[in-house]
């Protein structure tokens, strides 16, 4: 027993001698010239970065093991040459109109929701199957072995975050779901789809102008119109919609309706803007904040809620559909928020912006020679805040509530850029999908 614990303790000797040899520092007497010394770093840079990415490839592979072993898996059968994703309900009336006009052509589609009370489950759309992926890695795990001639997604980053192209997928299409455009995406958002449908001639000139600078081939690109603004027009004209009244009295309303964010007008200016539009107006305030907000600022947004509570005059608003604050506002205070376009395209009503603390880093429109399409035509519609003419918001609101009528013409000349086809969205977005499908039979 004694000779084992010695045996033992050698052992453990040794590998203590071992690693204090290893881990010494020894001064070495040796010239390492620059340009080898970023070869060594670049080099040692590489094996750090491969080994991280391979160590979670196993990894990835280890928790979906009983899924491979089990035989679990997506059943996308045969049938199903054309297959849609969504991230969430949020997304459907963007894929509705495309949809509905897609089964007029007697081809089986597949639509494919993380989203277990997406509304596309009650939607009920002839040719079109519905199925739930489930969240996160599970659906990334689905998607990433796909078995499809066509993938229609509206989701940003494809072969770049979680979402790779299968091997099984013979054609991307990215669907834009912004009329502000997608030169916000984050850089790379749509470098590897093969091919994009925009609401309009814009964005075709970001991504054209992208591509002139960047090693990626050339996408198939089509200005189709914009779709879930095609929806929100039909809610509109439909015979069962009434506006829901948040005030009981006749006064203006204005909208507060930013993006979030740091540079966003909440993080900016949010306190000063209440403050001068309670004490020096009489307007109804009703105020939506992007629904991010909730989330990643949270203390600001409960700070402002207990400040400025609902009243009166006063009415935050988290409703999923932004129908009714539109219809019953008068004006909108926002910064770059995509959101201002919905409002100029459906409705036809000034905005009062804050671009000045829009940021282009770590977003395509960085690759841009001048400001992307969105903050370019803020510039142009109507006044922007910022803190050298704030204290004048009250005159500033004044000023720009009757310019309806001066907006409809720049609004009609801004259509063809990210609006293109008013009521036609659905059914160009179907053709070209159903053409495309055709063509690879």
């Amino acid at each position: 027993m004694q000779k084992g614990k010695f045996r033992y303790s050698v052992k453990i000797s040794s590998i203590i001698f071992i690693l204090f040899f290893f881990l010494l520092p020894i001064p070495l007497f040796a010239y390492l010239d620059p340009g080898t010394g970023s070869m060594l770093f670049s080099i040692i840079l590489g094996i750090v970065a491969t080994s991280f990415f391979v160590l979670k490839s196993l990894i990835f592979k280890l928790v979906h093991l009983p899924a491979l072993l089990t035989g679990k898996k997506l059943r996308v059968g045969n049938e199903y040459r054309i297959v849609f994703y969504s991230e969430g309900g949020a997304y459907w009336p963007v894929f509705e109109p495309a949809l509905r006009e897609l089964s007029k052509f007697e081809v089986p589609v597949l639509y494919l929701t993380s989203d277990e009370k997406d509304p596309a489950f009650a939607a009920e759309i002839k040719n079109i199957s519905m199925q739930y992926t489930g969240k996160g890695m599970k659906a990334y795990f689905y998607l990433n072995r796909l078995k499809a001639d066509i993938v229609v997604m509206t989701t940003p980053g494809l072969d770049v975050l979680q979402i790779k192209r299968s091997k099984g997928v013979r054609h991307y299409i990215h669907i834009t779901h912004s009329a502000g455009g997608c030169s916000g995406y984050k850089t790379y958002g749509i470098d590897y789809y093969d091919t994009v449908l925009t609401g309009g001639d814009a964005d075709i000139a970001m991504i054209r102008e992208i591509e002139s600078k960047r090693p990626i081939k050339k996408k198939n690109l089509e200005a189709v119109g914009c779709t879930y603004l095609d929806v929100t027009r039909n809610k509109l004209k439909s015979a069962d919609f009434m506006v829901s009244k948040y005030f009981s009295n006749d006064r203006k309303t204005v909208l507060i309706s930013p993006t979030w964010g740091s540079h966003g007008l909440l993080s900016v200016f949010g306190d000063k803007v209440f403050q001068l539009l309670i004490d020096n107006t009489d307007y109804n305030i009703i105020i939506r904040p992007h629904p991010q907000s909730f989330i990643c600022e949270e203390n600001l947004i409960q700070s402002l809620k207990e400040n400025y509570s609902d009243s009166q005059r006063i009415y935050w608003d988290s409703n999923k559909s932004n129908i009714n604050s539109l219809a019953q506002s008068d004006i909108m205070i926002s910064d770059f928020s995509g959101i201002i376009f919905d409002y100029l395209f459906v409705f036809g009503k000034p905005v009062i912006s804050h671009v000045s603390g829009y940021d282009k880093r770590s977003k395509d429109s960085m690759d841009l020679d001048d400001d992307p399409w969105n903050i370019s035509v803020l510039k142009k519609i109507g006044t922007n805040i910022d803190e050298n003419n704030i204290d004048f918001l009250p005159d500033i609101l004044k000023e720009n509530f009757n310019r309806s009528n001066d907006l409809s013409y720049i609004i009609d000349t801004l259509r063809n850029d990210m609006d293109k086809y008013p009521g036609e969205s659905g059914r160009r977005c179907a053709e070209y999908i159903y053409n495309l499908y055709r063509s690879m039979m």
